[in-house]
């Protein structure tokens, strides 16, 4: 009888570790049909199931890095999609694609390269009453226009927005011990924007407007992750949801705002 019991427990622990295996592998696959299916928060989410210690974790880990990547790049922010772009394993079938997003990230450097003022320092050869040659330098000083000024304070605007956005992607998918470093990467990142200097004398609306547009998203950013520090929890609850569907919509006020501005 004892045998029996015996028996029959353990053909019951196997079940269910069999259980829990299954579970445990299944979130890969059905991360990637959501994947496949373009429903990117939801294969996310089962990525990120899959503990360090499975087979799969690796992989799971450079899907998220390309869905974050693929959101960024197709927001234009081009400097976020790189951060994560170039954390995209070479086996993964998603790798090449990587490569050619990153391959435009790097066209796009070299042809939005904006004029730096320069230094001319011109030299002049003056002749003296007995044949001896003088030489004096003369420093001529470029001017930036308006224009030039815009570019640089809306080129130094995407930056941090791109930036603030790297790091909000990270702080909302990070373990609730780790969101407070990202948090505090993410006011720094704000106040920089907050303390931009824009010198044009005919200022730019456009440019003035992403300032604003960016300032409002970021802090909005900022209470909803320390909305979830405080709640201690990873994702939003019925409390904080709010926030980050409002932080969603200026996000995208902002995108739009960039687009302007190209």
């Amino acid at each position: 009888m004892m045998k029996t019991i015996k028996k029959r427990i353990i053909y019951l622990l196997v079940f269910v570790l069999c259980i829990a295996g299954c579970a445990k592998t299944g979130h890969y696959e059905k991360g990637m049909e959501l994947l496949k299916g373009k429903q990117y928060p939801e294969a996310i989410s089962e990525f990120q199931k899959i503990d360090a210690g499975e087979k799969d974790f690796r992989l799971a880990q450079s899907k998220i890095a390309y869905i974050q990547g693929l959101q960024a790049f197709g927001d234009s922010l081009f400097s976020a999609a790189e951060v994560q772009l170039v954390r995209v394993s070479g086996d993964d079938e998603y790798y090449h694609e990587s490569q050619l997003m990153l391959d435009k990230i790097n066209q796009r450097k070299l042809s939005n390269t904006i004029p730096k003022t320069d230094t001319l320092i011109v030299r002049e050869e003056v002749i003296g009453t007995k044949d001896e040659e003088k030489s004096k330098d003369k420093i001529k000083v470029e001017t930036e226009t308006d224009l030039d000024k815009t570019k640089k304070f809306t080129a130094r605007q995407r930056d941090l927005i791109e930036k603030f956005e790297s790091l909000y992607r990270s702080a909302y998918t990070a373990g609730v011990e780790s969101k407070s470093n990202y948090l505090s990467n993410m006011r720094s990142i704000a106040s920089r924007l907050n303390a931009l200097d824009y010198g044009a004398k005919e200022k730019d609306a456009d440019a003035l407007e992403l300032k604003q547009k960016a300032n409002l998203w970021m802090n909005k950013r900022i209470e909803f992750i320390n909305r979830l520090i405080n709640d201690n929890t990873v994702k939003e609850t019925n409390t904080s949801r709010s926030l980050k569907e409002e932080g969603d919509k200026l996000y995208y006020s902002v995108t739009q705002q960039i687009k302007k501005t190209n």
